[in-house]
């Protein structure tokens, strides 16, 4: 049934994606009393928000069928299109290779696109210098490169940046993850599903050794170093003092990757699968085992009807609106105040973590502010204040501190003004 689910979803998505760039003129309820900031005017130099003109934004997802861009997209569609009727947005179906990216890159400049909202990299000097080729910007809206893509391209005018928890934080929500399975819960044998760690997704990468760490520091020697096996292209089992661990490499989403993860999963004992990444895709055969879960992911609907059952419980979760910021920072580019909201000429890198849940009281407190559409953690109130075109004192530090911004408690201070 869930299956069903996701594929009719993918079915509503393509259908949204083939019929162009989408808008919409309605408001949420609570803007339509808002101040009109569309008649203050910018710094000279740059447009002042107008309601008549349209400005086209592409939008590169990697699966639509994944709970966070389904998050994602709700978030965009379902408030910044209302909150900003001037905006239109072009999606992607799905990236899964460097030829898909750029054929997407390619697709939106013919659709007229001024910059593109990015949720996923192959080779992002490549990107930015093809989107640099057709003047229009490029931001990487949540996500982690490592030093060397981010210098590649940091000088680039048409790079904004990149808006993400950053190597340190998701490295830290790796171990935090196997700190809690290991050692709040009881079980001998696991599963670390490390998704595109070895395919360039920096992310995977980073939270996979941050967990592999943790086993090291509770068995002791893994027999193959952390970097190997976060790395490794095939399945790895172990058998550690007292524990058996399994590192299972691929995106789940994959036909391939799901048949052989099912066998996996359905002939080995496993108490706990610890996820790199959603992995809603293989619901059916982890209830169907037992197999209780922690994912690094999202706030999202699944993912609540998940710990309510019981096969969730843990999630450490980015939430709709966290890319809020970076929908902002690419309002002030292709307005024409790019320039001004970089940090001492280059591209800015900021961080946003994640939110935390272990179990479903904690998840259902804070599913509602995660996932809101008339009230989230980045509204229309914050994004004005941090947009040039709409409000003439903001700035690239007022954009930095909105964005850095990201914890809950930050969240509810700002809604409860």
């Amino acid at each position: 049934m869930r299956r069903l689910f996701s594929i009719l979803i993918a079915a509503m998505m393509l259908v949204f994606c083939m019929s162009g760039c989408q808008s919409s003129s309605s408001s949420p309820s609570g803007t339509e009393n808002r101040t009109d900031a569309a008649d203050v005017k910018g710094e000279e130099g740059g447009r002042t928000a107008d309601k008549s003109t349209k400005y086209k934004i592409g939008v590169a997802v990697y699966d639509v069928t994944d709970d966070e861009v389904i998050t994602f997209r709700e978030y965009l569609t379902g408030y910044i299109q209302r909150c900003f009727p001037e905006v239109q947005f072009c999606y992607s179906y799905a990236i899964r290779s460097a030829e898909d990216e750029m054929k997407f890159l390619e697709d939106a400049c013919a659709e007229g696109v001024e910059g593109i909202l990015s949720f996923i990299t192959y080779d992002l000097s490549d990107e930015v210098a093809y989107c640099r080729s057709q003047g229009i910007y490029y931001v990487l809206a949540s996500g982690t490169v490592t030093e060397q893509e981010y210098n590649s391209v940091a000088d680039d005018p048409y790079f904004l940046g990149v808006i993400g928890p950053g190597n340190k934080i998701e490295r830290q929500a790796g171990a935090d993850l196997a700190d809690y399975f290991l050692n709040e819960m009881d079980g001998k044998s696991y599963i670390l599903f490390t998704g595109g760690a070895n395919a360039g997704n920096e992310m995977h990468h980073a939270r996979s050794e941050g967990a592999l760490e943790v086993f090291e520091k509770k068995f002791g020697d893994l027999g193959r170093s952390v970097e190997e096996l976060s790395l490794t292209e095939e399945p790895v089992r172990l058998t550690l003092k007292d524990a058996n661990l399994t590192v299972f490499p691929g995106y789940t989403t994959r036909s391939d990757v799901e048949e052989m993860a099912t066998e996996e999963l359905e002939n080995y004992e496993y108490d706990f699968a610890l996820s790199m990444f959603s992995m809603y895709s293989m619901v059916d055969v982890l209830q169907k085992e037992g197999i209780k879960q922690g994912v690094i992911d999202c706030y999202s609907m699944a993912n609540k009807e998940l710990f309510e059952d019981g096969t969730l419980c843990y999630v450490a979760g980015k939430f709709s609106s966290t890319i809020g910021p970076a929908f902002a920072a690419m309002y002030n580019a292709i307005t024409g105040y790019g320039e001004e909201f970089r940090e001492d000429g280059k591209a800015f890198q900021m961080t946003q973590g994640y939110w935390l849940s272990k179990n479903k009281e904690e998840y259902n407190d804070q599913y509602a502010l995660a996932t809101g559409i008339y009230v989230n953690a980045y509204d229309y109130k914050d994004l004005c204040s941090v947009i040039k075109a709409y409000d003439t004192s903001a700035s690239f530090e007022k954009l930095k501190a909105l964005t850095e911004a990201y914890t809950r408690e930050e969240a509810e201070a700002r809604r409860s003004q």
